[in-house]
């Protein structure tokens, strides 16, 4: 079913409004970030030095297209099944202009350019969807989608993780991983079992973001990675579930005698209280320096690291069931699925770690397709997929079974399960437009109509304003690691002075002016979503559309606000489209014919050309309104609910 019918959108839209902008015809318009050619030459500037991070793509295996495409045959076999067991009349098939938006939203994380709407639906492959999928999931856009879905659930902070201590190295690393395709088991494993600072091993960043917090660590890591919730069994007997308060602090045993923070007056740094010891120091060095927390960022975040300092956990002073005392020393038991065998002088959290992303544990690899599979259909094959029970009933048990056996065949290869699933008939089909609630049967029709995530509109406005959206790059976490990265037991007030110097330095300023200069537009950064500081503070665009505030896991919304409205309707970021900078005017002036410009605008915005009717008033508000019709046609467009939606 086309979103058409449920828009109202355009004609009145359009109607409704006049000469929204000073959308001209000048041909000398130019992208973001590429200078102005009829300017006078300036006098040239010594180049300054923008330090970049090597990023190596993980392309899909060409040689597994054909084990890919058996796979979503029996995915469509076992779909198929269902329908005729509930009666249900699958969707049409998407058409070339529905799945093209659809595909690059899902995997790319952002709208078609009306150049590859156009290459794509003129392709007469009967191939070419399945070979998208193949680019989509080998190009860069893949690795930034999938780290905003990341980023909500692991509440990646580039700022502070934790007192003092920096995010950036760690949200770094989750990049690099989604770039080079690290096998999934792999990247949990070493987030759970990481030594070290963050600066050292980025991956300690995981277990740094819920430091001192031993008991809401394992209920987190639990929820994320196995797809269940035992967070009420931390103060009783779980009221819904079968876990006991024994049963998890069994649990939290594994992971309990892993500490996040030195003391000030450990030994390794000399004896003493070496914060204090370099904080007098500083006063000397510093006449300015009062003793207060200006240097904390590097006298308390080098205390944290993590490892294993053997602590024994204990039931609680107050336990009240019969399967245990109060105090009493608690020995780690697993939940469910074979034991965890911890061997001779293992941290007990390394035996947690092989059991927790075992192939043998009954939820690992099922919650992961689950939670994947949602992702591209809007719903899980089991809901609430980070709330899965024992009498969890998924909505195709024999499909389930499939998708969690395929994620272990394929080696928790995540692309190479994506590339199945989008490959399948009912991904390919038309959105469901109708309302699923909790505890509505669905049986996959088609994927379910839902609105982008605040990630996608504005990497979808990017797309459409900015030449070469993917070529930004935020600073590499290497820049401020190398200065504040320091061994406490060595350092001393000078080299700490000097240090905070350097990072305040203007060869660092001038270096982040000079790679955020071309990418500003009336003081935002006109770059993709994870290159920009993350979470955004509250008022940004990305957090009016829902983006999450990374405090609790997976809170980002997808519902409509006043403050949205009021963006769309006179925010720069919609306005940026119609200025003589953007891609988007570059586009449309670069078409000679009325019709060829109002086709660029329809396929650059909704993916699609216009219909009669479309083209009719469209071309009624070009003729009315001059060149500032084409503004006020892209405007209308863009604050229609089509735009908006994955459908």
């Amino acid at each position: 079913m086309s979103l058409r019918r449920l828009s109202g959108f355009f004609l009145v839209t359009v109607c409704s409004f006049a000469c929204v902008s000073g959308f001209v015809g000048s041909e000398n318009s130019t992208a973001f970030g590429q200078g102005n050619k009829n300017k006078p030459p300036k006098k040239p500037e010594p180049p300054v030095h923008i330090p970049e991070r090597k990023i190596s793509l993980a392309p899909v295996n060409p040689n597994t297209r054909s084990r890919a495409m058996a796979s979503a045959a029996k995915v469509n076999e076992l779909i198929e099944a269902n329908y005729k067991k509930f009666k249900v009349t699958p969707n049409p098939m998407a058409s070339d202009e529905q799945f093209v938006r659809r595909v690059y939203l899902d995997l790319a994380g952002t709208i078609p350019t009306h150049k590859q709407v156009r290459q794509f639906c003129a392709n007469g492959d009967t191939e070419k969807r399945a070979k998208l999928i193949d680019v989509l999931l080998s190009q860069e856009g893949y690795s930034s989608n999938f780290y905003n879905y990341w980023a909500d659930i692991l509440r990646l902070k580039d700022n502070q993780i934790t007192n003092n201590v920096p995010g950036r190295p760690y949200c770094e690393w989750v990049k690099e991983c989604l770039e080079t395709n690290k096998p999934y088991d792999q990247f949990v494993y070493e987030m759970l079992t990481a030594e070290g600072k963050v600066w050292d091993n980025p991956a300690s960043g995981y277990i740094l973001r819920d430091s001192g917090m031993p008991l809401d660590a394992m209920n987190n890591t639990i929820r994320i990675f196995l797809g269940t919730q035992i967070g009420c069994a931390q103060c009783h007997n779980h009221p819904f579930d079968r876990w006991t308060q024994k049963e998890f602090y069994e649990m939290a045993a594994f992971t309990f005698g892993t500490a996040t923070r030195r003391g000030a007056g450990d030994k390794r740094f000399g004896g003493g209280n070496v914060v204090n010891k370099l904080r007098d120091e500083m006063k000397k060095v510093d006449d300015k320096f009062d003793g207060g927390g200006k240097y904390n960022k590097f006298l308390i975040s080098n205390l944290f690291e993590v490892y294993d300092n053997g602590a024994k956990l204990a039931l609680p002073h107050d336990y009240q069931y019969e399967d245990g005392k109060p105090k009493q020393q608690i020995t780690p038991k697993t939940i469910f699925g074979p034991p965890a065998t911890i061997e001779k002088g293992q941290a007990p959290r390394v035996a947690f770690a092989k059991w927790l992303t075992s192939p043998e544990n009954p939820r690992f690899a099922k919650t992961i397709s689950n939670r994947l599979w949602k992702r591209l259909f809007g719903v899980g094959q089991i809901e609430p997929v980070d709330d899965i029970k024992d009498d969890s009933k998924p909505e195709n048990p024999e499909l389930t079974d499939f998708l969690t056996a395929e994620m272990i065949r394929v080696k928790f290869d995540v692309k190479e399960y994506l590339r199945i699933v989008c490959n399948t008939k009912a991904y390919q089909r038309e959105a469901t437009t109708a309302e699923v609630t909790p505890g509505d049967e669905f049986h996959f029709p088609g994927p379910l109509l839902r609105r982008m995530t605040a990630e996608q509109v504005w990497d979808s406005f990017i797309t459409m304003a900015v030449t070469k959206p993917d070529e930004y790059q935020k600073e590499p976490a290497r820049v401020e690691a190398k200065l504040l990265n320091i061994d406490l037991s060595k350092a001393t007030a000078t080299m700490i002075y000097e240090h905070n110097k350097e990072l305040a330095s203007s060869d660092i300023k001038n270096s982040r002016e000079a790679r955020n200069k071309p990418y500003r537009y009336k003081g935002q950064l006109l770059v993709r979503a994870s290159e920009l500081p993350s979470p955004q503070p509250p008022g940004h665009f990305l957090r009016q559309f829902g983006q999450s505030d990374r405090e609790a896991i997976e809170v980002s919304s997808e519902d409509g606000s006043v403050p949205q409205v009021l963006q769309m309707f006179n925010g720069p970021i919609t306005h940026m489209l119609l200025e003589p900078e953007s891609m988007m005017y570059k586009n449309v002036i670069a078409e000679k014919t009325m019709d060829g410009r109002v086709d660029v605008i329809f396929q650059s915005v909704l993916s699609r050309r216009p219909t009669t009717t479309e083209r009719q008033v469209a071309n009624a508000e070009i003729k009315a309104h001059g060149d500032a019709g084409y503004g006020n046609v892209i405007w209308a467009l863009v604050n229609t609910r089509e735009f908006l939606f994955v459908q």
